[in-house]
């Protein structure tokens, strides 16, 4: 621990006012004098005393930097050290516009202690992460202004409508009649026209606009289900009533909204809440496991069904299966791409299916893009299948057209 601590005795001098140094402090215990060069020189000036959980020297960790004051212990004192490379790590890893404000700040203080505030910011300072600094400035807020217009215009595009919600057709392997849809978000855009949800997702997901978005998809999905479902009753189509599936991200599954929201939502629409399906992908489920399957019973208390998406590209532990309070397992297209390799693709597909069906629960496959693979999705007993094959993401009147033709 002798790399992470320091231990003073009363009167030792930690660092001294001009000598350079790249870490920063934190205390632990005892007390911390901060000190500075009299004017006079005939002593040094005590600026401040800092005790415990208090850091100090931290305008080191923005490179290699001459201290502005000197630090001695008032005391005996243990010291938990805070290194630039720590730092470094974890703004490589942040927002680019915390990095840059981190950055335009402690340029700024820098220049106000040296009285050179003006030409402190063109310093060429070294950065946090060793690189020449008005380089790395530059990246950062370029990105950090390019993300900031991105989170305005997702904002901007909330508030003008500019989503709408294309639906994919799921259907059954036994007789290929149309059992639900998946409500997937997309973004016309003014000028850009159709933005991939790659593009915006992501950047929704890492702020509160995914919130937002997460009502809005779930109010104009069931204001479609609630249309497909006059359709289907119009038309007298000889299928069950369809189901809607809806898309849950972290932070939509931490919203404590996301309930009161659903429940506002069923009541505005004629819609029987075992028709709507939340699709949660494993990887979110385990990272809270037991709030995970509270929250999901919370759902399955209300009659809404629960879909476990995406299984196999996470964690893929079959333990875990029975505790889960899920209605359907909903395999992911990679099970469909190793059934053209060998045979054990194969055999371990018809073991998970029957696992599901033997926990109760029925099984979606995604991904399929063959007859042959949908044959061979129901011999091993898949209830049923999503993908290209059966149709691409559409707009609702287009949907709508495709059921409307429906045998």
């Amino acid at each position: 621990m002798d790399k992470f601590r320091r231990r003073l005795a009363p009167g030792d001098t930690l660092f001294e006012q001009g000598e350079h140094g790249d870490c920063a402090y934190i205390v632990e215990s005892g007390v911390i004098e901060i000190v500075c060069d009299d004017a006079s020189g005939k002593a040094a000036k005590v600026l401040a005393r800092l005790g415990s959980q208090d850091i100090f020297g931290e305008m080191a960790l923005f490179g290699e930097r001459t201290r502005s004051a000197g630090a001695r212990a008032a005391g005996d004192a243990v010291l938990t050290v805070v290194t630039h490379d720590y730092l470094t790590e974890r703004l490589q890893a942040s927002d680019p516009m915390l990095r840059h404000l981190l950055r335009t700040l402690t340029k700024r203080l820098r220049g106000m202690n040296n009285g050179a505030a003006t030409t402190a910011a063109g310093s060429g300072a070294k950065a946090a992460d060793g690189e020449v600094g008005p380089a790395k400035d530059d990246e950062d807020r370029n990105l950090a202004l390019s993300r900031v217009r991105a989170e305005q215009d997702l904002t901007v595009a909330l508030e003008q409508e500019q989503f709408r919600l294309y639906f994919q057709p799921i259907h059954r392997l036994s007789d290929g009649s149309i059992a639900g849809y998946e409500a997937l978000i997309r973004w016309l855009h003014p000028e850009r026209g159709l933005v991939p949800p790659v593009q915006f997702i992501p950047l929704a997901e890492e702020s509160d606009l995914i919130v937002r978005m997460g009502h809005w998809i779930t109010d104009r999905a069931c204001a479609a289900l609630s249309e497909f479902e006059a359709l289907r009753k119009e038309k007298n189509l000889r299928i069950p009533p369809l189901f809607m599936s809806l898309n849950l991200s972290g932070r939509q599954f931490q919203d404590p909204d996301l309930l009161p929201t659903l429940d506002r939502t069923l009541a505005r629409y004629p819609v029987d809440p075992q028709q709507i399906k939340l699709e949660v992908t494993e990887s979110l489920m385990l990272r809270a496991f037991d709030e995970s399957v509270r929250l999901l019973k919370d759902c399955r208390s209300r009659g809404v069904k629960v879909s476990l998406d995406d299984f196999g590209t996470g964690y893929s532990s079959l333990s875990y299966l029975h505790r889960l309070p899920v209605n359907t397992l909903k395999l992911d297209r990679s099970f469909v791409l190793a059934l053209d390799v060998d045979d054990s693709g194969r055999k371990i597909l018809a073991a998970i299916v029957r696992l599901a069906h033997d926990l109760g629960m029925d099984v979606i496959t995604e991904g399929i893009e063959t007859l042959q693979q949908s044959a061979v999705l129901r011999e091993l007993g898949s209830d049923m299948a999503q993908g290209y094959y059966f149709g691409k993401p559409v707009p609702q009147a287009t949907a709508m057209e495709t059921l409307q033709n429906h045998p």
